[in-house]
């Protein structure tokens, strides 16, 4: 399995939701049976509804979600659909009762279409497709100077870097800021020094914006996943426009 080495040193992370306790249970000794014959290490987190997972793993980020179809209120294709904006590289495996929803699912990329009862072979070879497919730099992390010592950051956690009064400010997406001791150099020279890849874009004088963290891109600002809105001047919209498109599709 191409990705082994790096799942067992930072921990896969998996989403299970489906609305039926039996086959939540299910699914998850599967997947339990799957990770011990493996020796792979993960954070597996269950959900009974799809409100519930399109709002915590906002933050939780897994990369693979194991989704049952028809649920209450929200499918899981319509609830794959709001994931796979804010997290286009997710692995998706959908597990359903239903077959009538095969063309439709396609519609959102999944891994694969499992019906229920689930055919452990099947998973197990499903679950070998969608880890070797996990982007080994969603998972990408920065080490930075603070007060007092280093600290390691990261990436997906970060929504933008902000530079005031020649200090450089992390903003996190649990709320959480955190910032560099006063600097001798200036943003763009930081910029280049600590985040010389395309994570990053800066869409104002003072602002570099995280791309995987845009939900919505306009001339004047750009929203945040979570709401939080930030400016983007005219000079650099272009520019933050081209790496949001490249990142999206």
């Amino acid at each position: 399995m191409e990705n082994k080495d790096f799942i067992e040193n930072s921990e896969l992370r998996i989403a299970i939701c489906d609305d039926d306790k039996s086959d939540r249970e299910k699914v998850h000794i599967l997947l339990q049976d799957y990770l011990k014959k493996n020796s792979i290490k993960a954070q597996v987190r269950i959900f009974d509804h799809p409100d519930t997972l399109i709002e915590e793993c906002e933050h939780y980020r897994p990369h693979i979600y194991i989704l049952d179809i028809v649920m209450p209120m929200v499918t899981g294709i319509q609830a794959a659909r709001e994931l796979r904006w804010n997290q286009p590289d997710a692995q998706i495996i959908f597990a359903t009762s239903e077959s009538s929803y095969a063309l439709e699912s396609f519609d959102v990329n999944p891994i694969n279409y499992i019906l229920k009862p689930i055919e452990k072979e099947k998973f197990f070879s499903t679950l070998d497709l969608a880890i070797s497919r996990v982007d080994i730099e969603s998972d990408k992390s920065v080490c930075i100077k603070i007060k007092g010592g280093m600290q390691t950051l990261r990436l997906s956690d970060i929504l933008y870097i902000e530079y005031r009064n020649h200090v450089v400010s992390y903003h996190m997406d649990n709320g959480e800021i955190i910032s560099t001791p006063t600097l001798r150099i200036g943003f763009a020279e930081y910029l280049s020094e600590n985040h010389s890849g395309k994570d990053f874009v800066r869409c104002h004088e003072s602002i570099a914006v995280n791309i995987a963290a845009i939900d919505k891109l306009t001339k004047i600002d750009i929203t945040l996943r979570g709401g939080e809105q930030i400016p983007v001047t005219k000079s650099r919209y272009s520019e933050v426009m081209d790496s949001y498109m490249d990142f999206r599709f």
